[in-house]
């Protein structure tokens, strides 16, 4: 198959001689014309190839999980930008499994994607990803950065983790004089979660000395149902408990449900998460103990913003950081759907 490239230097090339030709007989005028041609006829060369391009795409999606609102939510919203788009689309979870992972990238480059992003949790995956590169996959990364993308969208997760902890801080210190028993809610599933975990608990201490952290929880993958049982342990083994403290906001909006069924929610009690989820507004906006959450940059819109600017000639060699904004109940409103 010719090259976008090639086929613009061949019609350039092509509209050039012809302008040469007459030139010999019609002066100045001819070859001005032939330039002009040329230039016209190189952009419509471009945009005929860059269309075609955009018209063959088959996005992947490669999650972690589809069970959680978050990655439902980016799910639906690539799904829905595709079909705009007249472009193919397909989604598979790898259930925080690397081979899983391994296989569903083979499985889908099979299947004819050729843009794939890759929500992956670690570089296990850097041989298949290299492998559909060579076959001329565009690898887009999102949250984790590897040695193997073309465009790698991501966030500095122990700064999120900070983002957390501050927000706890500031409403322990305003609600609270500064006075807490907190537990953290982290995973130990790869180094970024890990990063997160330990800016919440940072945070925290440098922010508010006098609140204790009780306990930090390894509550594992984004396993549904996680966050109920953790905070049903937690809370009967700490009945001071106040404060709760999570890596996302699936974990977080279960504890919710759980700390209104055991009878603990009131105004001295918070918890604080990250990822923005509809369910986590609408409790920090109806007062409930969901305080705080961050709101990022849409992945599906980055996504396609990116990858069309690729398409372009722009240049990803370096990651590009998503736009990260705590949200409470002060301008919870601005984020509501």
């Amino acid at each position: 198959m010719i090259s976008m490239k090639s086929l613009l230097k061949t019609v350039v090339a092509g509209v050039l001689a012809t302008g040469m030709l007459a030139g010999c007989s019609s002066g100045s005028t001819a070859t001005a014309s032939a330039t002009e041609a040329a230039a016209t006829a190189a952009s419509a060369t471009e945009s005929a190839a860059a269309s075609t391009e955009k018209k063959d795409v088959k996005l992947g999606f490669l999650a972690p999980t589809l069970q959680t609102e978050f990655f439902i939510g980016i799910d639906n919203d690539l799904k829905a930008g595709c079909d705009e788009r007249g472009w193919g689309y397909t989604s598979v979870s790898f259930d925080n499994d690397s081979a899983t992972a391994v296989s569903a990238i083979e499985n889908m480059v099979t299947s004819g994607v050729n843009v794939l992003l890759a929500m992956i949790s670690d570089k296990s995956c850097d041989d298949a990803l290299k492998e559909a590169k060579a076959a001329g996959v565009t690898i887009i990364e999102c949250g984790v950065v590897t040695d193997v993308y073309d465009i790698a969208i991501n966030t500095d997760q122990y700064a999120i983790g900070e983002q957390i902890g501050k927000m706890a801080s500031d409403w322990i210190n305003s609600k609270k004089d500064g006075k807490a028993n907190i537990v953290v809610y982290t995973t130990y599933q790869n180094t970024d979660m890990q990063n997160r975990g330990q800016g919440i608990q940072d945070a925290v201490k440098a922010g508010s000395p006098n609140a204790t952290i009780l306990e930090v929880v390894d509550i594992g993958k984004d396993v549904v149902g996680s966050g109920t049982t953790t905070t049903e342990t937690m809370l009967q083994k700490y009945p001071e408990l106040d404060t709760i403290l999570c890596y996302g906001d699936a974990a977080a909006t279960e504890s919710v449900e759980a700390v209104k069924a055991a009878g603990r929610n009131s105004d001295d009690f918070g918890i604080f998460a990250c990822d923005g989820t509809d369910a986590a507004l609408k409790y920090i906006a109806s007062n409930d103990v969901m305080r705080g959450t961050i709101h990022f940059t849409g992945v599906a819109q980055q996504t396609f913003d990116d990858y069309e600017a690729y398409l372009q000639g722009k240049d990803f060699s370096q990651p590009v950081f998503t736009d990260a904004v705590s949200v409470t109940a002060d301008n919870v409103k601005d984020y509501l759907n």
